[in-house]
């Protein structure tokens, strides 16, 4: 009986300390005050460390060796499948599609663009909507290939893309991913001295005490946008107060958790 009473009380505890909320998208990132998804004072911010990652650009130069080599032989396999393949689509249909983009030196990363009427109208880093990448086509879709320039906050790229999934026939896949949202809040007395870390990004203190959940990115919370996943957090508040450990962001979701004494590390 003694453990079937603290069985309960961890699940309840676990129900008041955290739950999903249905957001609207527009709604919540046009409170960009209050919607947080970088720090440049702290590391790379996840939207750089996606960039990074595609295009191999690592500062640590062993990484980086590691990732070009990796890359190379990807791109090998790539134009080899391409030059062996016994027929080539006439034009792409309409719709999302996985293709391979490279600069033929760094990177073989794969991508997905968006189709329309054989013409190349958005380019995705990382299957998430927020990595859509401004580019320029430099010659229309030939034989199920491409050639375009990509900005990467700054740095331009000449890539070829190319379709791998759909030489043999039209392969349409979903659609990049929306945003999650995490969105942490206290009802302590003590919440305003609560600082927030996610991934060892530091994102803060809470600036209000609520008394009820309140809603997704509402002032005074900390509420971060970020790729659906699974991400290690960390609370800190005065003395030995702490909270730590892992939250996954969902698709069209604010995770509401709240931080105080009841769940506390």
């Amino acid at each position: 009986m003694k453990y079937l009473k603290l069985l309960i009380l961890l699940i309840s505890t676990s129900s008041i300390a955290q739950n999903y909320i249905e957001v609207n998208q527009t709604t919540v990132i046009a409170n960009q005050t209050n919607v947080n998804y970088s720090n440049n004072n702290i590391g790379l911010s996840m939207i750089a460390n996606e960039i990074f990652a595609f295009r191999n650009s690592w500062e640590n130069r062993r990484k980086r060796e590691e990732a070009v080599s990796k890359a190379k032989s990807q791109l090998a396999i790539v134009k080899s499948t391409y030059d062996n393949s016994k027929k080539y689509p006439e034009s792409i249909v309409d719709g999302w599609h996985l293709v391979m983009a490279t600069d033929n030196y760094n990177y073989c990363s794969p991508a997905k663009v968006l189709i329309k009427d054989n013409k190349i109208t958005e380019f995705v880093v990382s299957n998430w909507i927020k990595l859509s990448r401004p580019f320029e086509i430099l010659s229309p879709i030939n034989k199920g290939k491409s050639l375009i320039t990509l900005d990467f906050n700054g740095n331009t790229d000449t890539l070829e893309i190319y379709f791998i999934n759909d030489l043999a026939e039209p392969t349409i896949v979903d659609k990049p991913l929306n945003s999650g949202f995490i969105s942490f809040w206290s009802d302590s007395s003590k919440a305003k001295s609560i600082k927030i870390w996610i991934e060892k990004m530091y994102f803060g203190e809470l600036s209000e005490r609520f008394e009820s959940q309140p809603e997704c990115s509402e002032e005074g919370t900390i509420t971060i946008e970020v790729k659906p996943g699974t991400y290690f957090f960390k609370g800190a508040g005065r003395g030995t107060i702490s909270w730590e450990g892992y939250v996954e962001a969902k698709e069209n979701k604010c995770l509401s958790y709240v931080l105080n004494k009841e769940n506390k590390k």
